[in-house]
């Protein structure tokens, strides 16, 4: 018989009680908080290209992040794939795998800890990257075409230092 996982919180704050109805909690125009629609629009970014990508390349958007990532890095670990994708490490685990049967990546011990795996691309995977960077590249770019030049560099600037201001940023698990 399956053992069934309780969750365990990092925090040994005990979770507050939920209200009975929505009336009684404070108002929230979820639609207008900055933080959710950054995560939408990321979300519909990231699906539009993968769209692309996948009917071309049929690759998911997880496999295609990690071929992007080691592309311009070159070999990493599983660990440094999800530091810079901020994917999970079990999301990273099963695309990475795929990428290997597909014959784009491979995976090794790293020489300086065995017990850390190496991924990189292979001679087809890199080919791949240098066919999907185009074509992300274009996808994007349409995306992007309601906004006149300066309103792209704009936002270009914004998000750069709000990706900035994010890096290596470790919820606290307080909101997760």
């Amino acid at each position: 018989m399956p053992r069934s996982r309780t969750p365990s919180r990092p925090s040994a704050k005990p979770l507050p009680k939920a209200r009975s109805s929505a009336a009684s909690a404070p108002a929230f125009d979820l639609e207008t908080f900055l933080p959710f629609q950054l995560s939408v629009v990321a979300n519909r970014v990231s699906q539009t290209v993968g769209q692309s990508i996948a009917s071309r390349f049929s690759l998911q958007i997880p496999e295609w992040r990690i071929v992007v990532v080691l592309g311009k890095y070159g070999a990493l670990s599983a660990l440094e794939i999800a530091q810079k994708t901020s994917m999970d490490k079990a999301r990273v685990s099963r695309a990475q795998h795929r990428l290997v049967d597909l014959g784009l990546a491979n995976m090794h011990p790293s020489a300086d800890d065995r017990r850390k795996v190496i991924v990189s691309l292979e001679e087809e995977g890199l080919a791949l990257y240098r066919d999907m960077v185009p074509l992300a590249h274009d996808t994007a770019q349409r995306l992007f075409s309601q906004l006149t030049a300066d309103e792209r560099q704009v936002l270009q600037t914004i998000v750069q230092k709000l990706f900035d201001s994010t890096t290596g940023f470790e919820p606290s698990g307080e909101l997760e």
